[in-house]
């Protein structure tokens, strides 16, 4: 006992010292230790944790991208495979990625993977930074698009690069942001975002809660066939979120078109195909004061897309969607997402028929 006392103090003694020697050797060790979680992070290693523990919500879809992509960049998958970005429009549109996949080979498309990589509010230089990240491979990468992905400023992107709000480390936005943005903070690489996860992570799930750290269930889907917003509630708010868009839609355009064609470019130098699709819209609800608006963005992605040699794939008009088959303006159902999803494999099934030979 007495010589466990006397080692306890031979070390507090040696921490409370001002020798250049430790301090030197702190300094050193801290160093280690950022080094080895910015490895831990950066190299997808943090995928030995089951996801289910890493969750806050259930709906925590940017925790399971990042932990999405680092699995895919782990374990690349076979064949070909159709990845989907976009935002939350995306997420809600068909009932599973399985679903859409088996849609797609009935519509007389190749078999296929699909693999969901949308995420709620995700912009285009989170989806570039995405692609960035993933294995090569064959298949076709279906972008999602609305005025509302558009609306992103340079600024808020360049958090991106220091690893928030996803896991992910990107040459290709950073040189896309090269003199529009930076972002200053002290630590470098992913650990500002680490650190920002881990306030997060400790707030969800132990200060605003009980201490239960339980595994949570991951959730695609935030809306179902129940609660969906009378049409006077979407008529309402359909001015109100033109009145807050249409300001940063102006702002923040040309940067985003130009994020698209790099999101294009990159995604065939993986050895993609790339189509653009329209995310859902409830035109009943968004009515005539969308209208200028919705055609000033259709025909800048029409000019990308013509420019680039991209198809546009717009389900809207054949899919015979009804104002009840949509949560609220941009959100379906699952009796819209069985309207949607037999046209849109359609349209998928097409683009992916050049790559349908491909080993």
């Amino acid at each position: 006992m007495h010589e466990a006392s006397t080692a306890r103090g031979a070390l507090l003694r040696g921490l409370r010292s001002r020798s250049p020697l430790v301090l030197v050797a702190a300094a050193l060790l801290a160093i280690a230790a950022l080094v080895g979680l910015q490895w831990f992070v950066s190299s997808g290693a943090f995928t030995v944790l089951p996801e289910r523990f890493m969750l806050r919500i259930p709906n925590d879809d940017y925790v399971h991208l990042s932990y999405r992509v680092a699995e895919l960049r782990r374990r690349p998958p076979a064949g070909r495979v159709v990845y989907l970005f976009g935002g939350s429009g995306t997420m809600e549109m068909v009932r599973s990625p399985n679903a859409l996949a088996t849609a797609i080979r009935a519509a007389g498309g190749p078999r296929v993977t699909v693999i969901s990589l949308a995420a709620h509010n995700q912009s285009i230089g989170e989806t570039l930074a995405v692609i960035d990240n993933l294995p090569r491979g064959h298949g076709l990468l279906a972008i999602g698009l609305s005025p509302n992905r558009l609306i992103t400023a340079p600024s808020a992107d360049a958090a991106q690069l220091t690893g928030s709000p996803l896991a992910l480390t990107s040459a290709r936005l950073a040189a896309a942001l090269a003199g529009r943005a930076s972002a200053h903070h002290s630590l470098p690489g992913l650990l500002p975002g680490v650190f920002g996860f881990a306030v997060s992570y400790a707030d969800q799930r132990i200060i605003t809660r009980s201490p239960d750290l339980s595994p949570i269930t991951y959730s695609t889907h935030y809306h179902t066939g129940n609660g969906v917003a009378a049409l006077s509630a979407k008529q309402a708010g359909g001015p109100i979120e033109l009145a807050r868009e249409r300001p940063l839609y102006a702002a923040n355009s040309a940067y985003n078109l130009s994020l698209l064609a790099d999101v294009v470019r990159l995604g065939r130098e993986k050895g993609y195909a790339v189509v653009f699709f329209q995310q859902p819209l409830d035109l009943v609800a968004s009515g005539p004061a969308w209208d200028a608006y919705l055609g000033s963005y259709r025909a800048a992605v029409a000019v990308v897309a013509r420019r680039l040699g991209v198809s546009d794939v717009d389900v809207e008009p054949v899919a015979g969607l009804r104002e009840d088959d949509f949560y609220d303006m941009f959100h379906l159902i699952d009796s819209g997402r069985d309207k949607w999803t037999p046209p849109f494999a359609r349209g998928l099934a097409l683009a992916l028929l050049p790559t349908a030979a491909t080993p």
